[in-house]
């Protein structure tokens, strides 16, 4: 959980985030919260996000995973919020760095990429994306979700099941620094299907 003090996203006097089902019980909440995404998660691909890689595809993808279980599903934070220490972007500007991130997934650019070229500017993308971490909770389903959606339109299949969540988890945090990790790991789950 993120440490915030006072969170309009919490019951009062808990760091148990307001849910639809007024779950306020924290296991339970993440329980179900699992449940539902995983199930999400395998339904995805029959959705329509449209042929755009913005933040509103991401957004849509946030709402799509979290809609059944949060109010804030495809939403941006308007909270500061941090983690283990680590402080996420300032709420008030995430709008604006979010586009600046999103600059850099240019299909027509990023199709002439080598493949080395191409998983580190992914590596970059997902990086920025996760130091920005816009949503209140959620980011790193919804970021891998948008990564792998861009590379399926790239012509690979990345396959995040591949890697344990454990591992995923400490290359990211690491890719702030050194993104070398997160790039192998990126390069061993990604699968050449064809160009679009």
């Amino acid at each position: 959980m993120y440490n915030v003090i006072r969170s309009k996203y919490t019951y009062n006097g808990t760091d148990i985030l307001k849910n639809k089902l007024d779950i306020v019980d924290k296991r339970k909440l993440r329980s179900y919260e699992k449940k539902i995404v995983a199930l999400k998660l395998v339904a995805i691909n029959f959705e329509d996000f449209g042929n755009k890689y913005d933040e509103e595809r991401l957004k849509k993808i946030h709402r799509y995973l979290f809609e059944d279980i949060y109010y804030f599903a495809g939403e941006y934070r308007q909270e500061n919020i941090e983690k283990e220490n680590f402080r996420f972007s300032e709420y008030e500007y995430i709008e604006e760095n979010i586009k600046k991130i999103m600059k850099c997934v240019n299909l027509v650019e990023l199709r002439e990429y080598s493949f080395d070229e191409l998983v580190s500017k992914i590596s970059y993308i997902m990086t920025e994306l996760n130091v920005l971490h816009p949503f209140r909770e959620g980011n790193g389903r919804a970021i891998r979700e948008f990564i792998r959606q861009l590379c399926n339109e790239l012509g690979y299949k990345l396959d995040w099941y591949r890697i344990p969540y454990k591992i995923i988890l400490e290359a990211s945090k690491a890719a702030v620094l050194d993104d070398s990790i997160q790039v192998e790991l990126l390069k061993s789950s990604m699968k050449y299907i064809t160009r679009k």
